[in-house]
């Protein structure tokens, strides 16, 4: 394994605390390309046959009803691994995903990593704490959706953003949104069509200003008070 790749894994969780030997132990069977924009990783229902890691870029991962709605469970931003309980569980994906930005992909194919495991027993704490993690955020996701308005919801996303990419969330603070419209609105677990008059209703109650992908701060307080209910 090459130390490029070697830096890469030690930046995702599930490894970042195994020692340098057993992480070079693990790169060895590991293929690495690049994804692109819009590529389908994987599919619903697919043989869970590999562990994804994600080394750069984002994929989103999504549901879909019966009636073809989407809803979206996780936005995954490179370095990060996932799909840890699929591999070890059921054997089948439980959501698709499509990669919303391009980056690296480096997978290990599920019969190297059950060896891995079976003679290394130590990597097992590392992975049910991810999996624990990805448990964790699950829990949220049914909570937000479940307990807090689309409003709450959505300022909880934009006080987010500004306190990762604002200097100082004071009033008249701008961000550029990472993410187009849409792929906010499934964040949000609400329509494009919500999103926009919930947008509306935030900048008439002078919370915050958004014509995406630029957001202007108004009252930081209120947008506070709203994210810390969502």
């Amino acid at each position: 394994m090459g130390p490029e790749l070697a830096a890469a894994l030690r930046r995702i969780t599930l490894f970042n605390a195994l020692p340098s030997t057993l992480l070079d132990e693990l790169g060895r069977p590991c293929g690495v390309r690049r994804v692109c924009k819009g590529e389908l990783l994987f599919s619903e229902g697919d043989p869970a046959d590999f562990l994804p890691l994600l080394l750069s870029g984002r994929v989103k991962l999504a549901r879909s009803g019966p009636d073809g709605r989407e809803q979206l469970l996780h936005l995954v931003q490179g370095p990060a691994s996932f799909a840890e309980a699929a591999v070890f569980g059921l054997g089948v994906f439980p959501a698709t995903a499509t990669v919303v930005e391009g980056g690296m992909l480096a997978t290990l194919n599920r019969p190297a990593l059950v060896d891995l495991l079976r003679h290394r027993p130590e990597v097992a704490p590392a992975l049910l704490a991810s999996m624990s993690l990805w448990l964790r955020r699950l829990t949220d996701l049914v909570e937000g959706l479940a307990l807090h308005t689309v409003e709450e919801r959505v300022a909880a996303y934009l006080s987010s953003a500004f306190v990762r990419f604002a200097s100082a969330p004071l009033p008249g603070a701008e961000i550029r949104l990472q993410e187009p419209e849409r792929l906010i609105a499934a964040l949000c677990g609400t329509a494009p069509e919500v999103l926009s008059r919930t947008f509306r209703s935030l900048a008439n109650d002078g919370v915050v200003r958004v014509h995406v992908p630029v957001a202007r701060m108004l009252d930081p307080g209120a947008l506070a008070a709203l994210a810390g209910s969502g």
